[in-house]
């Protein structure tokens, strides 16, 4: 039977199996700096990746040196955490899906999406808006038959999209947060618009499932749409953003709080005063003072937390949802299986493991133990009662990531799975002739 306690720490070089003679040097790349920092750009909705990356790469370019020469030996690396976009319309359902769930009670457009599924008519629908809503008569003036009738057709499926990437995400997040917690470095993020949702629920999540690192997480957003922050976040918000005032007509948002017109002649913004680049990060605007004060004060007052999990040549990492427990398995060249009930492996370890939901879950290879030949990584659902969604991330000692790769489970196994997981990684290992380890992933 499994432990019921996440069982964390590193395992001591005193209980190690003896370990096969290292054959290839595994660590070519050197990460700069003892002091950690991982900097997120959590994005908001309609993005495409592309501009999510040219967005954290603005962040690393305005960022990086202020900030590492403000602390003696510091690095600071900067990464996209992405928000798919399903396109604008699912986007926006999303949106007020995530706002139902961070106040069921102030969600009116979603609100309305309720009543047409529990089969309320037109003018039941409209006579609730406009009692619930401040002036609800005027909204309720604008759903007529012909737009109820048309969303009554349509938003059903894309609400289900909707919440499957919602989902998704939020798992994707909390993933990449915790697995950077467990590996000595501080995460800061940076959220605009939606990332703000997201970026809520991720850190309350990681919170819960690291308690002890609370003080080492932080964010600022920036044009949040949320009804509150987490973990004392600040946040910057213009007074004349026009998407966040359209959704102050129907949700529950926090204040606006800065003035940001810069004046008729001098006014780099875009035309809703929402672009995060352009409306808010522009030097010329009052907002990105704001957001310079709050990205030095999470540098300066977050704490770095100590290292859990090991790491060196080869490192995969598992998070997943609530579902109570998620296995990760490792097969090594020598014909090794490592899992939680055979945690020490030939070459590595499986140093973190975790049977109450979320994760995370490590597996690592030192730098000086790596074998030729090929490392199977997969997964087994051991056990839950949904559908669940694994999240397997892949980190190498030549400074390359691969993942996370996210992975559908339907049905728990037990422990009749472990012979059998379902595949995340096969890393095949090879000698580039001068004692070096050659990696190629699938």
């Amino acid at each position: 039977m499994k432990h019921t306690t996440i069982a964390l720490g590193i395992v001591s070089a005193l209980a190690l199996a003896p370990a096969a003679e290292a054959s290839l040097s595994g660590c070519t790349f050197q990460q700069q700096g003892t002091r950690q920092t991982q900097v997120y750009f959590a994005n908001g909705i309609n993005t495409r990746y592309a501009d999510a990356q040219i967005a954290s790469d603005t962040l690393r370019s305005q960022y990086k040196r202020r900030l590492e020469s403000q602390q003696e030996n510091s690095s600071y690396q900067f990464f996209p955490a992405y928000n798919l976009s399903q396109g604008f319309t699912t986007d926006v359902i999303q949106v007020f899906q995530q706002k139902l769930h961070e106040d069921p009670d102030g969600s009116i457009a979603y609100m309305v999406y309720d009543m047409l599924q529990a089969g309320l008519s037109n003018d039941a629908i409209r006579q609730t808006v406009a009692i619930a809503v401040t002036d609800g008569y005027l909204l309720a003036a604008t759903l007529t038959d012909e737009l109820l009738d048309q969303l009554a057709d349509t938003m059903a499926q894309i609400a289900a999209d909707a919440l499957k990437d919602l989902v998704q995400v939020n798992d994707l997040h909390s993933g990449l947060y915790a697995d950077a917690l467990l590996n000595g470095k501080r995460v800061l993020i940076v959220a605009h618009s939606q990332g703000n949702l997201f970026t809520n629920t991720s850190v309350a999540r990681v919170i819960e499932m690291l308690p002890d690192h609370s003080n080492s997480i932080g964010y600022f957003g920036v044009a949040s749409p949320a009804a509150r922050t987490v973990n004392g976040a600040g946040y910057v918000t213009a007074d004349d953003d026009r998407v966040i005032q359209l959704l102050r007509a129907t949700e529950t948002v926090l204040p606006a709080n800065i003035d940001n017109d810069p004046g008729l002649f001098d006014d780099p913004r875009d035309f809703l005063n929402h672009g995060f680049l352009e409306s808010y990060l522009d030097s010329r605007l009052k907002s990105r003072e704001r957001i310079d004060d709050g990205i030095a004060k999470l540098a300066d007052t977050l704490a770095y937390p100590s290292l859990i999990a090991g790491e060196g040549a080869i490192r995969a990492t598992l998070t997943w949802g609530e579902q109570p427990d998620v296995d990760l398995h490792v097969f090594e060249p020598g014909g090794a299986h490592v899992y939680y009930r055979r945690p020490m492996g030939s070459d590595g370890t499986l140093d973190v493991d975790d049977t109450n939901g979320f994760g995370p879950e490590n597996y690592y290879v030192a730098c000086d133990a790596v074998s030729p030949g090929t490392y199977d990584i997969g997964v087994n659902y051991f056990r839950g009662s949904a559908t669940e969604t694994a999240s397997v991330t892949l980190y190498l000692g030549n400074g390359t990531t691969f993942g996370p790769r996210q992975l559908s489970l339907t049905d728990d196994q037990g422990s009749s799975g472990d012979d059998g997981p379902k595949p995340a990684f096969s890393l095949t290992v090879s000698d580039d002739g001068q004692g070096n380890a050659l990696y190629s992933v699938e």
